[in-house]
């Protein structure tokens, strides 16, 4: 079923709720109970908001025995973590005694804007440092036992420590081509040097300014929602950092970047949504938004989860998918351009030597198929996703993000 024709069930509703009331008080009505409970776990669970849902939850149904389960994986997810919130605050002291700069992007930093900050399920550490000092960071993190898996994205290289995986970021995600990415490295500088310390019970953290946060994870948003996947904790994200700034401060301090940088109508959807499902007090500037185009976004975020964990196609569909690109994109480009930036991270000596990239398209590729035949990696349905593809860039054309995509 197509993201046009599905509607929200039962138990969808329900966990939208639970989230309302949990994190705004909002004061819905929830009729949660053993026929739906394992059915809201699970969905809470495919959106990475377990904790936010469920974490200090008075509900007696929790308390019976049936509920061992659930109890014993949101113990298991708080000591995670607390392990994750302490790696974020390791790698600043790592850095900081190196006379390297950063701040973390996401992850704590959002946390810090929830009610409780433990309500937010972490996953990796990703943190920035300047491009000037990337190579004398690498080095600090080996010296310091993390572990180089090689290979390096379009914005960061991936490191393994004993905790999590960590992600050293020489410029946050969703940067667009053109004009409007010329607009948002402006926006973005002196990301660094304004970012701000704050003391947390496990020690310092540096973190994004308020102005430099909001953007990041909107564009953060954006990225996900066109690639993989944008789960409810990515909403939630931005319902708790709109209501702990305010309407009025958002406005002055963020009208004008993202109506420059072609985000503003985006924004506006997902400030409707967060108000309309998700409890947010109401925000007047948000009221007009496109009730039906909200309602589809906000389907989509339900039937992809976090990082498209709900959806094995997701990952196949991005390569089609782009929200990069100020100007019209075929299908067909696309996944041209996906394609070559699989073997430029996979492949370093490509992006200098490009004509070797026809032979990392059938290396790369095939080795795809081979797993995908073998149960290693989902299944690729190329007609079903075209399909699905087509459908979302349809939906997010409406959105006009960074200028415009193609229908």
């Amino acid at each position: 079923m197509g993201i046009k024709n599905a509607k929200l069930r039962e138990h969808e509703k329900i966990l939208l709720d639970i989230l309302a009331n949990n994190l705004f008080n909002a004061g819905r009505r929830v009729d949660l109970n053993e026929d739906n409970l394992n059915a809201v776990w699970c969905e809470a669970y495919a959106q990475a908001v377990t904790l936010m849902a469920f974490h200090n939850s008075n509900e007696d149904i929790l308390k019976s025995e049936k509920c061992g389960y659930i109890r014993k994986k949101l113990s298991q997810t708080l000591a995670d973590n607390a392990k994750v919130d302490f790696e974020h605050i390791r790698i600043c002291n790592i850095m900081k005694n190196a006379g390297i700069p950063c701040t973390i992007l996401k992850g704590f930093a959002s946390a810090l804007y929830y009610p409780d900050p433990l309500m937010r399920s972490m996953g990796d550490v990703d943190f920035l440092v300047d491009t000037d000092n990337f190579e004398e960071a690498i080095k600090v993190l080996s010296e310091n036992g993390y572990e180089s898996t090689g290979k390096s994205h379009d914005v960061h290289d991936v490191f393994l420590g004993n905790i999590c995986r960590c992600e050293m970021h020489f410029q946050p995600s969703g940067i667009p081509e053109g004009k409007s990415g010329v607009k948002v490295r402006k926006y973005l500088s002196g990301l660094i040097e304004n970012s701000e310390t704050v003391q947390t019970e496990l020690g310092e953290l540096t973190v994004p300014s308020t102005y430099h946060h909001g953007l990041i994870i909107l564009l953060h948003m954006c990225h996900h929602l066109t690639g993989d996947g944008l789960g409810l904790r990515h909403l939630c994200d931005w319902a708790v950092f709109l209501n702990k700034i305010g309407e009025e401060k958002f406005l002055e301090m963020f009208e004008k970047t993202f109506r420059s940088i072609g985000l503003w109508e985006f924004a506006k959807i997902m400030t409707f949504i967060s108000c309309r499902y998700l409890g947010l007090p109401s925000m007047e500037w948000a009221k007009d938004a496109d009730k039906r185009l909200a309602d589809y976004i906000l389907i989509d975020i339900i039937i992809g989860g976090n990082f498209g964990q709900k959806h094995a196609d997701r990952s196949h569909e991005s390569l089609l998918i782009s929200s990069k690109n100020e100007k019209e994109t075929s299908m067909l480009r696309q996944f041209i351009i996906s394609a070559n930036s699989i073997v430029y991270n996979n492949w370093k000596i490509s992006r200098k030597l490009k004509f070797l990239l026809p032979f990392g398209w059938i290396f790369f590729g095939g080795r795809y198929i081979i797993r995908s035949i073998l149960g290693k990696r989902p299944k690729i349905r190329p007609q079903k996703v075209a399909k699905e593809a087509s459908e979302r860039i349809d939906i997010y054309s409406d959105l006009n993000l960074f200028g415009g995509m193609e229908k």
